[in-house]
């Protein structure tokens, strides 16, 4: 499975969203932009708290000359933090806590410089009052980026299937991320289910915990799924075989999402997803049978079975029989059985 390096944010967003489309390519400039807005706003706000909102107390220039001096430090710290470089994605807790030193060492300096440089100093106050507003401002910004991009990113609902997703741990969480980031996505989650009644007011990405495995069909009737993806990576066999049951019964295609081992170390996406399998089921791998290597050691060759009349002894001696073997032996202490398999192989049953 070959798999590329998604950037940051995932894929651009698609259809109509083309102010957002321009916004991510041209990324830098615009938090540059809008950080500076947000100290351009946090700074006269709180000198307007400072002298209880009497706007005459107010100096412009004094005000112009701390936020110059803001943007200044902010540019600078925010482009050591990799702010300004791409290294973040939008609105990443990550961003926020880079975004937060940013800010608390622009207030430091600002509050040094204002005290002992400024010919005409703020009130002591300022920077510190600035400083709440100027980090609420920058993620807020942020986080509205975020939700925004996240929405345009969200696949259709008239092109991608309404799908239940069985599971709500991190894999499954991993996957309705990548699902809601993904317009291309032939499945949208409505509803999750979860056998953990701790998890009966999760939601993940929004999309709702509805109840336990026993509540599938009335989760894919109330909300007209077509899909249920097991996102289970260490479910066993017997749970597979339930949960297709259930579906079965709520006429639900069934997918399943690989075992940890079959994802190579990397967070599982929507490309993971795949038809549930006999394996899946069974709990162990297809065996690929090498039968030229088989009819050499049985060609000519006297063969003896014991068990012969059992399930799986019967279906070796048929087996064995499509190999020309020299001699066929079958024993069993059940002469009705053995008398079965003979006359499925040859037609007739002497028991000789």
């Amino acid at each position: 499975m070959s798999r590329g390096r998604p950037s940051a944010d995932g894929p651009e967003p698609a259809g109509n969203s083309r102010v957002l489309t321009l916004l991510v390519r041209h990324r830098r400039g615009v938090q540059v932009a809008l950080d500076s807005l947000a100290w351009a706003v946090a700074v006269p706000l709180a000198s307007l708290l400072r002298f209880d909102f009497r706007a005459e107390e107010l100096q412009p220039a004094r005000l112009a000359l701390y936020v110059a001096f803001a943007w200044v430090v902010q540019m600078l710290v925010g482009a050591r933090e990799g702010l300004y470089r791409g290294r973040f994605s939008f609105g990443s807790f990550e961003e926020v806590a880079a975004v937060a030193r940013t800010a608390v060492v622009v207030t430091g300096l600002g509050a040094v410089v204002n005290h002992f440089a400024f010919p005409d100093p703020l009130p002591r106050s300022v920077p510190f009052i600035a400083l709440f507003f100027a980090l609420f401002l920058m993620c807020a910004f942020r986080y509205g980026w975020r939700l925004s991009l996240e929405r345009a990113r969200r696949p259709s609902a008239e092109t991608a299937q309404p799908t239940i997703v069985f599971g709500a741990g991190e894999g499954a969480h991993q996957l309705v991320t990548s699902m809601l980031r993904d317009p291309a996505s032939p499945y949208l989650p409505v509803a999750l289910l979860d056998d953990d009644p701790r998890k009966g007011n999760l939601h993940l990405r929004g999309i709702p915990v509805e109840g336990d495995r026993h509540a599938m069909r009335a989760a894919a009737e109330r909300h007209g799924a077509t899909t249920l993806i097991i996102a289970v990576p260490s479910a066993s066999p017997e749970l597979m075989r339930d949960l297709s049951a259930l579906a079965s019964e709520a006429q639900l295609q069934v997918k399943v999402l690989p075992p940890v081992r079959e994802l190579l170390g990397d967070a599982p996406t929507v490309g993971d997803v795949r038809p549930l399998s006999e394996a899946d089921l069974l709990g162990r791998h297809e065996i690929k049978t090498d039968l030229e290597s088989i009819a050499g050691y049985l060609s000519g060759k006297r063969v003896l079975v014991t068990g012969a009349g059992g399930s799986i002894g019967s279906e070796l001696c048929r087996q064995i029989y499509r190999f020309a073997p020299d001699e066929l032996v079958m024993l069993d202490r059940d002469e009705s059985a053995l008398h079965a398999v003979e006359l499925s192989i040859h037609g007739r049953a002497l028991l000789d």
